[in-house]
């Protein structure tokens, strides 16, 4: 069983396996998201992609990569599966995916074989078990036994927390991963693709060349922290390797900047997402946008080289900002020259507003008020002609503010209606910078399971009325 190899950083799992055998569903269900392309089509997925893991209590990384046909008819498959057990190899642990319907193939052995020469840590997921005899789907898989062999079904969710609690056993709890809300020292990532200006940035902030600068994109390869103090208050700066264009992606460490980027959130309380204004918004910017959203740290949106644009210039990307940002506007936007310091200086302003925002905690009658006074305003719609009832809400936690609401039905909240509620939360707490999280809780019926003994008479009582309803 794979132990982390660095305890300060999350463990990640690879998923790898040959083309349409479920990697990619095993993936989202992993990381309960639907971030990977799933459809009934052989190597739709090329490129790694990357996310929290989500099941169980373990804190870890989880990587979907591409298809291994076993073949070499053309480059890009070639390409691809080299590309996979690459990126597999520099993970914790590996989950080698194969379809339990299809039996056993010549490229599920070529897989085993590469991956019991290299070691790392391999468990099985005999995947499409749904409806199957278990023990005999994977009776067929134990001659390539590299490791622990576990029927599943990723579209059904069957075997999957037993084989998520198996690999994970003995790794830390994801909240150890989280940073201290109490700590007097504010952790600010640095995040961006290649040169956009984030080492410029981070030395124009501390005022000296800390960070290799030049205009060859990629200078920075590693996540890189420096300690410094302003105005009386401690901070911590992290500059991030930029995530480069997959098609233009050279190497392990290239291809594998989204996990370090991950990393460098977890250590974080605040992000500074900088854009290159002379670019707009490009693919890559939302992709590290995802990634900031999904770790839930507060965040400020940076549109670095706005020196020397034309006015007309500066509001076309306004506009494309409030166009394509209308998911994350929580965030604050800032208008910056890195090179030349305008607007760097009162960046501060928000990096602290922000951080108090996440940090802060709530007391649990405020939050309770609060929710009666959002439910009278607007009541939350009817579920098969029965009010959902939301009772109290307390604190859950903090960096990002998660509020815990518990009630009646409340599973059966709209997404609609959730972001009511955390649009209401987050005006009336004055929170800013920050992405809220809403956890309902469903109430417990004290009730169930409980059966009332009758009596003697009683039971007489329902028998006679049992003979009167017949006679009818």
């Amino acid at each position: 069983m794979g132990q982390p190899a660095e305890p300060d950083l999350r463990p990640t799992i690879a998923i790898i396996g040959r083309p349409n055998v479920g990697k990619s569903t095993l993936f989202n269900r992993i990381t309960r998201s639907r971030s990977a392309l799933v459809a009934d089509v052989p190597g739709l997925t090329r490129d790694p992609k990357v996310g929290i893991g989500r099941l169980g209590d373990a804190g870890y990384i989880v990587v979907d990569t591409g298809g291994i046909d076993g073949s070499a008819e053309n480059e890009l498959s070639d390409q691809v599966a080299h590309q996979a057990l690459t990126v597999a190899r520099e993970c914790d642990t590996i989950i080698l995916v194969v379809d339990g319907r299809a039996g056993i193939s010549a490229a599920d052995e070529t897989i085993a074989e590469d991956l019991r020469r290299h070691g790392t840590p391999t468990f099985i997921a005999v995947n499409k078990t749904e409806g199957l005899d278990s023990d005999i789907a994977k009776a067929e898989f134990s001659r390539i036994a590299v490791g622990p062999i576990h029927a599943v079904s990723a579209s059904h969710g069957e075997g999957v927390i037993d084989l998520i609690e198996t690999i994970t056993a003995g790794w830390s709890a994801a909240s150890s991963y989280d940073i201290a809300v109490d700590d007097d020292r504010i952790r600010i990532a640095v995040v961006g693709r290649p040169n956009v200006g984030k080492s410029t940035l981070v030395n124009r902030i501390l005022g000296h060349d800390r960070m290799i600068t030049c205009d060859l994109p990629g200078t920075t390869r590693d996540s890189i922290d420096t300690d410094f103090e302003r105005r009386g208050r401690n901070y911590t700066i992290i500059d991030t390797a930029g995530l480069r264009k997959k098609s233009r992606a050279r190497g392990i460490a290239e291809k594998f900047s989204a996990v370090q980027t991950l990393q460098a959130l977890d250590r974080a309380h605040v992000a500074l997402l900088v854009i290159d204004a002379c670019d707009s918004i490009t693919e890559q910017d939302l992709t590290l946008l995802g990634l900031v959203l999904e770790s839930g740290r507060a965040l400020l949106i940076l549109v670095n080289k706005w020196d020397g644009l034309e006015s007309d210039t500066r509001l076309r990307i306004k506009d494309e900002l409030d166009r394509r940002l209308r998911f994350a506007t929580f965030a604050e936007v800032r208008f910056i020259s890195a090179l030349h310091g305008t607007g760097v200086g009162e960046l501060f302003t928000g990096i602290d507003a922000a951080w108090h925002s996440a940090t802060s905690a709530h007391k649990t009658n405020n939050l309770t008020n609060l929710l009666e006074a959002a439910l009278s305003a607007h009541p939350p719609p009817l579920v098969r002609g029965r009010r959902i009832k939301m009772r109290f809400a307390h604190l859950g936690g903090r960096n990002p503010p998660t509020i815990v609401i518990h009630g009646n039905q409340v599973d059966a909240v709209p997404k609609t209606y959730q972001r009511y509620l955390e649009n209401y939360f987050r005006e009336k707490l004055d929170l800013v910078g920050t992405p809220i999280q809403i956890e309902f809780k469903q109430g417990d019926n004290p009730y169930a399971g409980r059966r009332n003994t009758l009596n003697k008479r009683q039971i007489d009582k329902r028998r006679r009325l049992m003979r009167h309803v017949k006679k009818k």
